[in-house]
C-alpha cells in the first residue's frame, strides 16, 4: 500500500480500521483495543511499521504525497532556496511579496487544507512553510520591491548618519522622500504607500526617526538660538506671554524677543521641544496654588488649584490673575479653586458666562467709586462678613447692572452658588415668576378621565346642575377642573361619598382601579375556561392526525375520496365532533397554531372554523388570545403601577421568587433607560374572589407559552405573544391600547369614560401617595425613579396638593402659637377663643429632643395643676399615664434632632462622667438607650429607613454649618 501511495492515514497515523475492513481482520485487532494475546502480533506489526515511517519521515499525514512528509518537504524547500523564482508569491494585499499558500499547495500537489486550515495533523507543514517564508523575507529574497531594498537603504542611511547628513523634514523626522528618490522612487508617488506595502521599510524609517530625535540631530539654522531661548523661558509663570487659551506660550512673543521669524522656531525640533517642556511645567503649575494646600468649598477641603486654574471638564484656563493685585494671591487662589468646583456641574457655555460674571462682581467690589470699601476690606483680610451687609452689597450690585441696562435680565446665580459653596455669605437673588406654566409633565390619572362624546351633553347637565346646587365654580387650570368634574359627577350618582375632596377622590380612584381589575379578571377567566376545555375536547377526538395530514397532501390525486373522508372527520352536522377533531389536528400537526387559507392555501380551513365559532374561538382552546394577554397585562399594571412599555417587555420567566412572604417578584425592563430592570413584589393571591392576581395570570400564560410548540421564533421569549394570521405575534402598544378600551367598555360604570392604559401608572402612584401624603419616598420607591421630581409628575395632583396645603396650614398655626405664647391673653392676638388657642398649644409641645409631649400640665394628688419643664426626664416620665405623654413623630426633622442629640451625648460622655457621673446615669443614659432603639432598631426597615436617610442629611447639613452650636447635656 505504501509503494502504491495508498496507505490509509487518519489524524497523522495509520488508519487501522480501514485496513481491518479492507483485508478482513477482526474488528479492533490491529489496535488490539481489548488487549487479547492472540492479536498482539498483529498490533505489533502495524506499530513497528508506523514507528519506522515516523522515524524516517518525521510525520506521515501526507505519506501518500510527493512532498507530504517533513523529510520530503525539506528536500523541496532546499531546492527552492536555490531557485526562489519558482516560489509562487502573493501579487497584492497586506501579504504582497510573501508566499501564497493556496498557490504553493496547488503547484506542489499539497492539500489546501494543510496550509489554510488549523488541522492539527498538518501543523508541522504550516510551521515549516511559515519559517521558510520568514527566512526568505528577512534575507530580502522575497517580498515587495521596497522590502527587498531595505538592506541597501539601511547601508545608505548608516553612511549618511556618520557624515551627519541625514535628511530631516520640518517635523524633525527623517525625510523619506529624499531617501527613496535616491533609490528610484518617482517624485509623484507617495512614500507612505511603499511603507504600507513593506513593513520592514516602515520599521527602518521609524528607527531613524528615533535616532534623529534622541541625538538632537538637526540641519536647521534655528538651533543656534537654543541658549537664548532657554534664558527667555527660565522666568516666572507670570512673566511668560501666553496665547488666548492661557495654556500655550506665545511663539510670536518668543520670535520677537529672539528677533527671528516664527517659522524658524516652528521648523526647529530642538527649539520646539524646549518650548513643549516649559509648557508642561506651566501646566503643572496651573494645577496647584502657592499659598495654601487646600481651601474649604461646600464644607470640604479642595486642593488649591491656583489663581489661573485649569478646568479638566471644560479644557481651558480660567484666569483670576486680575484679582491678585486687588485682593492678594491667597484670595485669588481661593476664588479660582471654588470656581472650578462650582463650574464642574455646568456646560462650557454657561461656565464662561459665570466666570465673567463672578470676576466682574469682585472687580466691582474693589472699585471704591461703586460702594464703600468695607466689604472689600473684609474679603481682602479674610474676615467674616455679616449676612445683612453682604445682602445690601448684592442688591446694590444688581441695581448697578440694571441701571446700565434697564431691560436686561442679569444672571447672578453664580454669586448665590458661591454662597452655597460657603465661600461667600449666602444670598439668593429674587427673580420674576413665570406668567404662564406649561405643565408638560402632568400625567392624567383615572380620576381625571373625560367622558365620551356621546355622553357629554348628559354629563355636563348633571355637572352644572350639581355645581349650581352646591355653589361651586368650575375653572380651567392644570388638573383642577378635571378633578372637580369627576367629583361632581360621582357625587350626583353616589351621594354617600366623603365630603372631604381628597378622601372622595381617593375613594373614586380606588373604585375605578378596582373595577378595571374586576373586568380584566373576568375577561381573563372567560378565556381560561375556554382554554381548559381544550385538552378534554382533544381526548374526545377520533381522528388519526397522521392519516389526515397524509390524505390532505394527496387530496389532488383523488378529490372524491378526500371529500368523503373530510365529511366524515369534520362533519357539518356534528359541531362537537368537528371541534374536537380540529383541535386534535391543529395540536398535533400545526404546533397548536390554527392554519388558514393564507398560510396553507386550503379554503376548507375557514369553512370548518365558521362551523364551530370562528378561528379565534378555536385558537382560544389551544393558545392565549390577544384579549387574554391584554387582560393579564392590565392586571399587572393595576397592581405594579409600571409603565406600559415595561409591561410589553415581560418575558416568560418574568415571575421569580421573592423575599416578601406570600409575594413573587415580577421583572420587566425599561428600554428608554438602557434596559434598566424594573422589579415589583406582587401578591400571589388576590384579596377578593372576584379578582385574579397579576402573578397568577402571568404564570399561567408563561406555562402555556413554554409548553406549546407554537409557530414562533426560538429566540423570542416575550410573554406578550398572541395568535394572529396563523402564527404568534408580539403585542404592540397600539393593539394593547385598543384592547384596554374594549375591556373597560364591558363595564357599565367605565364605558362612559375615555380611558387609556397610560392612566394606570399615575393612578396607582397617586393612590399610594394619598395613603401617606407627606412621604414621597414610598411612591418614588414603587415607581423606581432616581429623582423625586420625576415622581411628582405623577403624584403632585389636586388631592395631594390639598393635603400638603393642610400640612402647611398646620405649620402656620404652630408658628402662630410659638410667636404669641409669651404674651398676655395670646388668644386675643390671633382673634380666637381661649379653648382653640389651648388646642394649638397642645399640638405644638415639642421638646427639642426629637420627641413631643402630649400634655405639659401636671395634676398632683391634691388636684393642684402645674406646668412640666423637666424635658430631660421625658424618657422616664413619672407622671400619671406617662406612656401616653411622650410620642415620636417619624418625620425627618424630628429624627434629625435625635441624631444631633445622640452625637452630642457621645461627644460629651467622657467629660460629663468625670464631673457628675450620678446625673449622667440618672438622666442621659436613658436617652442614649432610647435613641439606640429608635435609630438602630425601629428606623432600619421599610419607609422608615428612607426617613432616617433624609434625617441624616438634615443633621449633617446643620452640624456642618459654621454657625451651628452642638447642644450640651446639663
Amino acid at each position: 500500500m505504501l509503494e502504491k501511495r495508498a496507505l490509509p492515514i487518519h489524524k497523522g497515523k495509520i488508519a487501522r480500521k480501514i485496513i481491518e475492513k479492507e483485508f478482513g481482520f477482526q474488528h479492533n485487532s490491529l489496535s488490539n483495543y481489548n488487549k487479547l494475546k492472540k492479536y498482539e502480533w498483529v498490533k505489533g506489526t502495524i506499530d513497528s511499521f508506523e514507528s519506522e515511517l515516523l522515524e524516517n519521515e518525521g510525520e506521515i499525514a501526507g505519506i501518500n504525497l510527493e512532498f507530504g512528509t517533513p523529510k520530503r518537504l525539506n528536500q523541496l524547500l532546499d531546492s527552492l532556496r536555490q531557485s526562489p523564482r519558482k516560489i509562487p508569491l502573493n501579487p497584492q494585499g497586506d501579504k504582497a511579496g510573501r508566499i501564497s499558500l493556496r498557490a504553493f499547495a496547488k503547484k506542489f500537489n499539497l492539500p489546501e487544507s494543510a496550509l489554510l486550515r488549523s488541522t492539527e495533523s498538518w501543523l508541522w507543514m504550516r510551521k515549516m512553510v511559515k519559517e521558510f517564508d520568514d527566512e526568505l523575507y528577512d534575507k530580502g529574497i522575497i517580498g515587495t520591491r521596497w522590502g527587498k531594498e531595505v538592506p541597501a537603504i539601511r547601508q545608505y542611511l548608516e553612511s549618511l548618519k556618520h557624515q551627519r547628513k541625514l535628511p530631516v523634514n520640518e517635523l524633525g523626522k527623517l525625510n523619506r522622500m529624499a531617501v527613496m528618490s535616491h533609490f528610484g522612487l518617482p517624485k509623484n508617488q507617495s512614500t507612505s504607500i511603499a511603507e504600507q506595502r513593506a513593513p520592514k521599510l516602515k520599521k527602518l524609517f521609524n528607527e531613524y526617526d528615533c535616532i534623529i530625535q534622541s541625538e538632537n540631530y538637526s540641519q536647521y539654522s534655528g538651533d543656534v538660538y537654543l541658549e537664548d531661548l532657554k534664558l527667555l523661558l527660565d522666568c516666572n509663570d507670570e512673566r511668560l506671554v501666553l496665547d488666548s487659551s492661557s495654556r500655550v506660550i506665545s511663539i510670536k512673543w518668543l520670535a520677537d524677543k529672539l528677533n527671528i521669524g516664527v517659522g524658524k522656531i516652528r521648523s526647529s525640533l530642538v527649539l520646539m521641544s524646549q518650548i513643549e517642556q516649559r509648557t508642561r511645567e506651566l501646566h503643572l503649575s496651573q494645577k496647584k496654588g502657592k499659598t495654601k494646600k487646600s481651601f474649604n468649598v461646600f464644607g470640604a477641603p479642595h486642593i488649591n488649584l491656583g489663581a489661573t486654574p485649569f478646568s479638566v471638564k471644560h479644557k481651558r484656563v480660567y484666569s483670576f490673575q486680575s484679582l491678585v493685585n486687588l485682593y492678594g494671591l491667597c484670595f485669588a487662589e481661593k476664588i479660582g479653586t471654588a470656581f472650578i468646583a462650582i463650574s464642574n456641574s455646568c456646560a462650557t457655555s454657561s461656565a464662561k458666562n459665570k466666570y465673567l460674571n463672578i470676576k466682574r462682581f469682585f472687580e466691582w467690589l474693589a472699585d471704591s467709586s461703586n460702594i464703600e470699601s468695607e466689604v472689600f476690606e473684609l474679603l481682602k483680610s479674610d474676615k467674616k462678613i455679616s449676612q445683612q451687609l453682604f445682602g445690601e452689597v448684592c442688591m446694590r450690585y444688581r441695581a448697578s447692572i440694571l441701571q446700565e441696562n434697564p431691560k436686561g435680565n442679569p444672571n447672578l446665580k453664580i454669586i448665590s452658588e458661591f454662597g452655597s459653596a460657603r465661600v461667600l455669605p449666602k444670598y439668593i437673588f429674587l427673580t420674576k415668576g413665570r406668567t404662564s406654566r406649561n405643565d408638560r409633565n402632568h400625567k392624567a390619572s383615572l380620576a381625571e378621565a373625560t367622558v365620551k362624546k356621546k355622553d357629554k351633553d348628559l354629563i355636563e347637565k348633571v355637572l352644572f346642575d350639581a355645581a349650581k346646587y352646591r355653589d361651586i365654580e368650575i375653572r380651567a387650570g392644570n388638573d383642577t377642573q378635571a378633578f372637580l368634574n369627576t367629583l361632581l359627577l360621582e357625587k350626583a350618582t353616589t351621594p354617600d361619598l366623603p365630603e372631604d375632596l381628597t378622601e372622595a377622590i381617593h375613594e373614586i380612584t380606588q373604585s375605578r382601579l378596582l373595577e378595571i381589575r374586576v373586568v380584566a379578571s373576568r375577561m381573563f377567566r372567560e378565556w381560561k375556561d375556554i382554554f381548559e376545555q381544550g385538552p378534554e375536547l382533544i381526548r374526545a377526538a377520533n381522528v388519526d392526525t397522521k392519516e389526515f395530514a397524509k390524505k390532505l397532501a394527496q387530496r389532488a390525486s383523488n378529490l372524491r375520496s378526500w371529500k368523503d373522508y373530510l365529511s366524515n372527520v369534520l362533519p357539518q352536522n356534528n359541531k362537537d365532533k368537528t371541534l374536537s377533531n380540529l383541535l386534535a389536528i391543529i395540536s398535533s400537526e400545526y404546533s397548536c397554531t390554527p392554519p388558514n387559507e393564507a398560510t396553507t392555501g386550503y379554503q376548507m380551513w375557514n369553512k370548518k372554523y365558521s362551523l364551530v365559532g370562528g378561528i379565534q374561538h378555536v385558537a382560544a382552546h389551544l393558545i392565549p388570545t390577544r384579549e387574554a394577554i391584554s387582560a393579564a397585562l392590565t392586571l399587572y399594571l393595576c397592581e405594579s403601577g409600571a409603565n406600559v412599555s415595561v409591561a410589553l417587555t415581560l418575558t416568560r420567566d418574568c415571575v421569580k421568587a421573592s423575599n416578601v412572604e406570600y409575594h413573587k417578584k415580577v421583572v420587566g425592563h425599561k428600554e428608554r433607560s438602557k434596559g434598566k430592570a424594573i422589579y415589583d413584589d406582587l401578591a400571589v393571591k388576590a384579596s377578593d374572589d372576584e379578582l385574579i392576581s397579576a402573578v397568577s395570570a402571568l404564570e399561567y400564560l408563561a406555562k402555556i407559552l413554554n409548553s406549546v410548540n407554537a409557530a414562533v421564533d426560538s429566540d423570542t421569549t416575550s410573554l406578550a405573544m398572541y395568535f394572529h394570521s396563523g402564527k404568534l405575534q408580539l403585542l404592540k402598544e397600539s393593539a394593547f391600547r385598543a384592547d384596554f378600551k374594549a375591556i373597560c367598555d364591558t363595564s357599565s360604570y367605565l364605558e362612559k369614560f375615555n380611558l387609556v392604559p397610560s392612566m394606570l401608572r399615575p393612578t396607582v402612584l397617586l393612590d399610594i401617595q394619598l395613603q401617606d401624603p407627606t412621604n414621597l419616598g414610598v411612591a418614588q420607591l414603587m415607581a423606581q425613579h432616581e429623582q423625586g421630581s420625576t415622581t411628582e409628575g405623577y403624584t403632585s395632583k389636586l388631592p395631594h396638593r390639598i393635603k400638603m396645603e393642610n400640612q402647611i396650614l398646620d405649620y402656620q398655626k404652630t408658628l402662630e402659637f410659638v410667636m404669641t405664647s409669651g404674651e398676655d391673653n395670646p388668644h386675643t392676638k390671633l382673634n380666637m377663643s381661649e379653648k382653640e388657642w389651648d388646642s394649638r398649644r397642645k399640638s405644638a409641645q415639642r421638646t427639642g429632643f426629637g420627641v413631643y409631649c402630649s400634655d405639659r400640665i401636671i395634676i398632683d394628688s391634691s388636684g393642684k395643676t402645674s406646668k412640666c419643664n423637666e424635658v430631660e426626664h421625658c424618657v422616664q416620665c413619672k407622671h400619671n399615664d406617662s406612656k401616653k405623654r411622650m410620642w415620636v413623630s417619624a418625620d425627618p426633622e424630628s429624627i434629625s434632632d435625635m441624631i444631633i442629640w445622640r452625637t452630642s451625648l457621645e461627644q460629651h460622655e467622657e467629660a460629663f462622667l468625670s464631673k457628675n457621673s450620678d446625673r449622667w446615669e440618672d438622666v442621659w443614659v436613658a436617652w442614649q438607650a432610647f435613641y439606640f432603639v429608635v435609630l438602630e432598631q425601629k428606623m432600619t426597615r421599610g419607609k422608615l429607613s428612607s426617613i432616617k436617610r433624609a434625617a441624616m442629611e438634615i443633621a449633617n447639613q446643620k452640624m456642618s454649618d459654621d454657625n451651628f452650636n452642638l447642644p450640651e447635656p446639663w
